[in-house]
């Protein structure tokens, strides 16, 4: 029998099995009702590690002063303060952010990771529609996508921008796809759009992995359209507006969420000295770290051969036995898919398409294992952007999309290649392939029942295990051998479902079924481990500790705690009562900072004395020479750290000094922090080594301070409280340049007499990105409108002249 050439742009093929139009999302919404059943008929927190130490903390902060009327460009609560935009507390503008406004925090962040998991099936269905894949089969696409772990499991590590990013990954492939191939400034309006809507979700890492998927899908796209005889100039002209929509969509809608914490993480942030400022050996090894070894890889078929690190309600579950430090989720992405991705070579239908997104999967995996082959070094020298990231394993996600599409354009081959002349012995093939597959998985079952298959591992790919990963490895048998007989199974299922269905003797839907419910129940396996639902409450206790230290707090003197690593308390525990931290937990810390703070410096009196620490939270049982108690309550004892520096102090004494010489001075004994300072810069005018005066707080709020000085002659207000180009002084009024003091901090200089000095943080950059993104979005919609509104019209039927 002929083929039809397939004509992009025609309608998908009617479905030869009946589904209404709503089952799909029924399907999709059940599943994540599924999945967050436990969140959901609760009122409590879906856990995450990184929700407990810094997503918490973050949105709760940002949720409660928006509802108050100020929006945060600045947080004081941890590191000597940050700036919020720049540094980047998660996700600030993404849209589903307003839940945070609407319900309490910790209820909006779970209903995001809900409504996200939900729409990566949709997405996903629709994608697979677009590529003209039937109803029921880009349902099981839209299945095993919305449920692969290695979107799911991101839960557990508290990793939701991941998450936002690998749920809209379907929708960034389908648009740009329908936008290169079908043309038009409103599409490329929405693909932009759809880029800006990538960078709002703040991890820029798999938002750069998003638009490397989709490069190469359009790059595809326009040269099959080439070859198909569209000529050369359109098919530039299209390259072109593609990479003007990627461009606009980042630097200009995104610019809000862009602009600034680039500048951040390029000039300030604690990164650059392990990425664009880090030699070669330590820039390698940072972007290469937390790739996938051998172990993850396999781990791809049988999701149990790796282990896992997590913590239960009966204690601490810890089978990981892989290479990385520990694992708290997981790249799995589905044994159907895998099993069903050959078929798309098989059917003999669609190959251009078929190489295309094995293709991409085989691309996302050489980078995700990263310097387990010398192939990374490509990407680490000609990609730019490389350098900045580590953890290559990231990039998962588009395996998972790549490897599902390839497995559903060869299910949907499969469906019409069936009424071919020539398809019996297509069909025979892929039952051999199919068997071949279950009979491969069933020996190696067998290897791992009788322990030959570790034993293997270990003596040939895994020398030189460690002796705790070698103990994991040993716990982690049962879980081993039972993932490799569920393999086994799972092909074998698979396979004599295909040959009934190949056979006839069974219909069409009745396969479909089969397929979903093969996967819903292979990826539930591993999702249900990684979702946890606690108590909010359990987070950060409102604990005697904390009550005295707010009682401290009232009095209207500022200063910061230390917590200790044996304190009984989080992270950032005690920030989310508003009351500072020297230290705490966010990842993307200012480097002069911790230049200061950082090491065994967080230690030392001198230091902890320049940054106004006066107390020290320790362990209940702990006891420290030398420092006074202050308070000893059940969760905690608290000590006094003597000799603090106020946080705003007048000094009548400077130095000018490199950063390389700042600090050996400022650990100087002989240096006296409380009259001298140390500049990397002189000020304008001399000051008077005599001079005497007050500092009286008026205000402090998280974007401004205002402060009252006397002083007998010109002085330095030094304020401990980190120096960051977006902030500015005025005294009586008139603007003064701010001052970087002893390394990290602030100081401005204050002439002779009684005057009002404030600090506010204004960023012009900032500034501008918001309105770039507010007049660039509204350029998109309008164009997005106008394309619309000329489609209708012309779609319109004329009126009749005569009626």
């Amino acid at each position: 029998m002929k083929r039809k050439k397939r004509v992009r742009g025609d309608s998908p093929p009617a479905d030869s099995v009946w589904l209404p139009r709503w089952a799909p999302y029924a399907v999709f919404g059940v599943l994540a009702v599924f999945l967050f059943r436990e969140f959901i008929v609760s009122s409590g927190l879906l856990f995450g590690t990184d929700v407990g130490a810094l997503g918490y903390y973050a949105r709760h902060w940002y949720a409660e002063l928006v509802r108050s009327g100020t929006f945060p460009l600045w947080n004081p609560n941890i590191y000597g303060g940050l700036p919020f935009v720049d540094a980047m507390h998660g996700d600030i503008f993404y849209p589903t952010t307003i839940l945070s406004f609407i319900v309490p925090a910790h209820r909006a962040m779970g209903w995001k990771i809900v409504l996200h998991v939900f729409l990566a099936g949709v997405v996903t269905f629709g994608w697979l529609r677009y590529l003209k894949v039937s109803r029921p089969i880009a349902t099981w696409g839209g299945v095993a996508y919305m449920m692969a772990p290695v979107l799911v499991t991101l839960v557990f590590p508290g990793h939701d921008g991941k998450l936002f990013v690998t749920a809209l990954a379907p929708l960034a492939l389908w648009v740009t796809d329908w936008a290169v191939t079908r043309g038009g400034a409103w599409r490329f309006a929405t693909l932009a759009l759809t880029v800006a809507l990538l960078i709002f979700t703040a991890h820029m890492q798999l938002a750069y992995f998003t638009t490397w998927a989709m490069a190469i899908v359009a790059v595809y796209r326009l040269v099959e359209a080439r070859r198909a005889g569209e000529t050369t100039g359109r098919v530039v002209r299209r390259f072109g507006s593609f990479a003007v929509a990627g461009i606009m969509g980042a630097l200009a809608i995104g610019a809000v969420q862009l602009w600034t914490p680039v500048n951040y993480l390029t000039k300030y942030s604690q990164r650059v000295a392990k990425t664009t400022g880090a030699e070669e050996a330590t820039g390698y090894a940072y972007s290469t770290s937390w790739s996938l070894h051998p172990e993850e890889v396999f781990s791809l078929i049988v999701p149990e051969f790796i282990g896992v690190n997590m913590s239960t309600e009966e204690g601490s579950v810890a089978t990981y036995w892989g290479r990385n430090p520990f694992k708290l989720n997981h790249e799995y992405a589905g044994l159907i898919p895998l099993l069903l991705l050959p078929l798309a070579f098989l059917v003999g239908r669609r190959r251009g398409e078929a190489w295309l997104f094995a293709g991409l999967a085989a691309v996302s995996l050489i980078y995700a294992v990263g310097a387990t082959t010398p192939l990374f070094r490509l990407f680490y020298w000609l990609v730019p952007g490389v350098k900045q990231f580590r953890a290559p394993s990231s990039v998962m996600f588009i395996f998972a999309i790549a490897v599902v599409t390839a497995a559903a354009l060869g299910l949907e081959g499969a469906r019409q290649g069936s009424q071919e002349d020539d398809w019996s012995e297509r069909a025979r093939k892929i039952t051999r392939y199919l068997w071949g597959a279950c009979g491969a998985l069933l020996l190696l079952a067998l290897l791992g029942a009788t322990g030959v298959l570790t034993d293997l591992w270990v003596s040939v790919l895994y020398r030189g295990i460690e002796p705790a990963k070698a103990a994991a490895l040993d716990s982690n048998l049962p879980n081993i051998e039972r993932g490799l007989w569920l393999g086994a199974l799972f092909a074998a299922l698979t396979a004599g479902a295909w040959q009934l269905r190949s056979l006839g003797k069974t219909p069409e839907a009745v396969f479909v079924g089969a397929l979903v419910v093969l996967s819903v129940v292979d990826l539930a396996r591993v999702d249900t481990q990684y979702v946890r639902v606690i108590d909010v409450n359990l987070l950060y206790p409102r604990d005697d500790v904390t009550e005295f230290l707010l009682r401290q707090q009232s009095y209207g003197v500022p200063f910061r705690i230390l917590r200790l690593p044996n304190a009984t308390q989080g992270s950032n525990h005690f920030a989310f009562y508003g009351i500072e931290q020297v230290a705490g937990h966010h990842g993307n810390e200012l480097g002069r900072y911790l230049d200061l703070t950082g090491g065994r410096r967080l230690f030392s009196a001198r230091i902890l004395q320049l940054v106004n620490v006066r107390y020290v939270v320790s362990g209940a049982q702990a006891a420290i020479a030398g420092l006074p108690e202050a308070y000893r309550g059940r969760t905690g004892l608290v000590y006094e750290l003597p000799g603090e520096l106020p946080r705003a102090f007048l000094a009548t004494e400077f130095e000018v000094l490199p950063d390389s010489q700042a600090l050996p001075r400022l650990e100087d004994p002989a240096f006296d922090p409380s009259r001298t300072v140390v500049l990397d810069q002189a000020p304008e005018s001399s000051i008077g080594a005599d001079a005497t005066g007050r500092v009286e707080w008026v205000e402090r709020k998280v974007n401004a301070q205002t402060l009252r000085v006397e002083t007998s002659g010109p002085a330095l207000l030094v304020v401990s409280d980190n120096y960051y180009p977006g902030w500015t002084a005025t005294i009586d009024g008139e603007s003064s340049p701010v001052l970087r003091a002893n390394l990290t901090l602030r100081a401005v200089r204050v002439p002779t007499g009684s005057h009002e000095v404030r600090f506010e943080y204004r960023s012009p950059m900032l500034r501008a990105a918001l309105w770039t993104t507010i007049v660039s979005g509204l350029g998109a919609v309008g164009l997005i409108g106008a394309g619309l509104y000329l489609r209708r019209r012309s779609q319109s039927p004329v009126p009749d002249a005569q009626s």
